[in-house]
């Protein structure tokens, strides 16, 4: 008499395997909260690259209000008719960083660290005034660094929070 079916001793072995890939694979997986951070750091880092760069090919000013201790970062074009124009690039249109994520903080040597309030960063054709070190916080309490420099337009992105530049 033949029964069909699989044996205990199978059954175990294929669990075993399943167990160690899953071992060896959920470690892996970002969380989406860091993965966010992540993104938002990047995103920020190519938005202000981009709006230095934008600013010398058209010979325009912009301007980005940041507001610490929120997710609010507003990127304005100079205008002699509008104080508060939105750029006409669709790209600058939209926040750079993901809901959950906040600016911590903004540091520019001339003003110190500004933990709340607004900060505003005038970006003409020559770039940046000052350095600019912005710390964007996650939802689960990990920081990003963003670091913006005047000269060469040089933007640096960093896992967690850097106070000075490696």
């Amino acid at each position: 008499m033949k029964t069909a079916g699989f044996t205990l001793i199978e059954i175990a072995v294929v669990l075993a395997i399943v167990g160690m890939v899953l071992l060896l694979v959920i470690p892996r997986l970002p969380s989406s909260d860091r993965e966010n951070l992540r993104i938002s750091t990047r995103t920020l880092a190519a938005t202000l690259r981009y709006v230095q760069e934008r600013a010398t090919a058209v010979h325009s000013g912009y301007y980005i209000n940041l507001s610490p201790g929120t997710g609010a970062i507003q990127i304005y074009e100079y205008s002699d008719i509008e104080s508060n124009k939105e750029p006409a690039d669709p790209l600058l249109q939209k926040s750079p960083i993901k809901e959950g994520v906040e600016v911590a903080d903004v540091f520019i040597p001339r003003l110190g660290k500004v933990k709340d309030g607004q900060v505003r960063l005038d970006i003409g054709s020559g770039g940046l005034r000052d350095v600019v070190i912005i710390h964007l916080r996650g939802a689960d309490g990990q920081f990003g660094t963003v670091m913006a420099f005047p000269s060469g337009r040089k933007v640096k992105v960093y896992e967690g929070y850097q106070e000075e530049a490696l």
